[in-house]
């Protein structure tokens, strides 16, 4: 029976239908009294590779078959019927598994498409056989939860849209089934120690020991003689890709108090992926994957163990991706992911600014300060060396690149936020790089630079202010300049919303400077009564200080 229906779904698969319903005529093959045992003993024989497409079809229409027919629901077969579903699952899942068996150093020649086809029918038959009417629900083995887990991030090549949500849903189903100790034996035991531990064995970074502490002397590593970078050292970088996935699934699903007693379990693999340099999305991933981790992580728990330090070496060098050696797309997604995993390090929040609408990271709708943590001495340091060794080196190395400079200044508005007034020993290098953005002619062909350079000075303001009266005349030059030069941009219309954006944050800066200024008991008119005077257009600009 299975044979005629397996060259059935052969002939299926070569139409390339892109429907997954099952046509009628593949429903009629399969004999009504077919068990889930008879499907379970055909999908046990060697299949192979070329033929894994119109097994998957075969088992999801007998599935589907055995379901319209409720010949699962039965409870005389007992043992029987049960390992017999859970034989079907973890056959399927075994041949859906995303093994990219073409990737090497030189290319790779994986056919994703295949893989995006057999993950998507899969776990369709997977949840057809979930939602078999058995009481208690049917409740799947750990391996194959573990499989599951390699489709939940829909940007991996061999995930599509469908076949995510599928996964991701099987999962929220299961892990209501689970109780919380079989949640953590899942995590902890199944995918931390059984699968991901000797997956990146090889590649472990020699700042930590192999049960996962800090390696209190840093000896160089056990595979120095071998070649790092090859397939058989690091898998989880080829063949075996899906285990990044598997990892971040479970960092992910992991809480404070798993953390608290298992965090060895999880340094090796994360900090062998923030080693990562020669692939940029793959640097991504780690940085995203580390963020998600310390997230989680209760408060102080890596200072104490003394990785702290050893997260922030790992981290760090990120930074410094920048062009010309990085392309500028690259870089700013490695920056971009660098950052905030760096100032949420130090203690605070990174919150992406919302363009033209003047809110900055620390920011509230309003435009008031938000309450500041309390920052350590270390946390200090760290948002220090960032400013001095990050921005400030980034800016003067890339400051053609007009993307990466309005990611600097958004950077530097957490960092002054959540600094505070300590941010003053580094006015000397902050207000000649926001001169140099706001007072380019050519800053207005990419407005949302010049944007986050406005938010930048406010950002200076509103926590530096008690220095401002020392540079008071620069930024009155800025505000001009950058007024002056929103009014000749011949790409502005008056009604533009964009220049109208532009000229309301600059207005908000002046109003600002000018309340700071009052407090200082300085006149701010006899500055800038003599420029209203010559160019009648900044009226607009210095309204407090417009006579009329």
């Amino acid at each position: 029976m299975f044979d005629q229906l397996l060259e059935a779904c052969k002939r299926l698969e070569q139409a390339k239908t892109p429907s997954w319903e099952i046509p009628e005529d593949i429903l009629k093959l399969i004999p009504d009294g077919t068990t889930i045992q008879e499907l379970n003993g055909f999908l046990s024989n060697d299949i192979n590779e070329v033929n894994h497409i119109p097994v998957l079809w075969v088992a999801y229409a007998t599935i589907t078959k055995i379901g319209k027919n409720a010949k699962i629901d039965v409870d005389s077969d007992g043992d029987d019927l049960n390992d017999a579903l859970h034989g079907v699952a973890d056959h399927i899942s075994s041949i859906i598994l995303p093994i990219c068996s073409g990737a090497s150093l030189d290319e790779d020649t994986t056919d994703y498409a295949q893989l995006r086809r057999k993950g998507e029918l899969g776990l369709q038959a997977i949840e057809q056989l979930t939602n078999a009417p058995i009481k208690p629900p049917f409740q799947l083995r750990s391996s194959v939860l573990l499989r599951l887990t390699a489709f939940t991030d829909v940007a991996d090549p061999w995930t599509s849209a469908e076949s995510s949500a599928l996964a991701s849903g099987l999962l929220e189903t299961q892990l209501q089934i689970l109780d919380e100790s079989q949640t953590k034996t899942l995590i902890v035991e199944d995918i931390l120690t059984t699968f991901i531990r000797p997956i990146f064995s090889k590649s472990r970074s020699a700042a930590v020991t192999a049960s996962g502490r800090k390696a209190e002397y840093v000896e160089p590593s056990r595979y120095d003689t071998l070649d790092r970078e090859t397939p058989e050292t690091k898998p989880w970088k080829y063949a075996h890709r899906y285990a990044i996935t598997v990892f971040s699934w479970a960092v992910q699903h992991s809480d404070p108090s798993l953390l608290q007693t298992y965090w060895p379990s999880f340094t090796p693999a994360l900090l062998t992926l923030l080693d990562e340099s020669s692939h940029a999305g793959l640097k991504v991933r780690a940085l995203h994957t580390f963020r998600s981790f310390w997230s989680r992580c209760p408060p102080n728990l890596m200072q104490a163990t003394g990785l702290a330090s050893v997260f922030e070496d790992a981290v760090f060098p990120a930074v410094l991706f920048l062009p010309t050696l990085t392309p500028e797309d690259e870089s700013l997604e490695i920056l971009g992911a660098a950052y905030p995993a760096l100032i949420e390090m130090a203690g605070l929040k990174y919150v992406n600014p919302s363009p033209g609408s003047g809110q900055g990271p620390g920011v509230n709708a309003n435009g008031k300060q938000e309450p500041k943590q309390q920052i350590t001495e270390a946390q200090r340091k760290l948002l220090d060396k960032m400013v001095r060794e990050g921005v400030m080196v980034g800016y003067h190395h890339a400051k053609e690149h007009v993307r990466l400079v309005g990611l600097f200044c958004e950077v530097l508005v957490c960092i002054i936020n959540g600094m505070g007034i300590l941010a003053v020993k580094h006015l000397k290098d902050f207000i000649p790089m926001v001169s140099e953005i706001m007072t380019d002619p050519f800053g207005t062909k990419h407005p949302p630079t010049l944007a986050s350079a406005t938010q930048l000075l406010q950002a200076i303001l509103r926590n530096c202010w008690p220095r401002i009266p020392h540079y008071c005349n620069e930024i009155i030059k800025i505000l001009m300049l950058c007024w002056l030069n929103i009014e000749d941009e011949d790409s502005f219309p008056d009604t533009n919303p964009v220049a109208n954006d532009l000229k309301a944050g600059l207005t908000k800066t002046a109003d600002m400077l000018s309340a700071i200024t009052k407090a200082s008991n300085v006149d701010l008119q006899d500055r800038v009564g003599v420029l209203i005077e010559k160019e009648p257009q900044l009226s607009k600009l210095f309204r407090d200080e417009n006579p009329a």
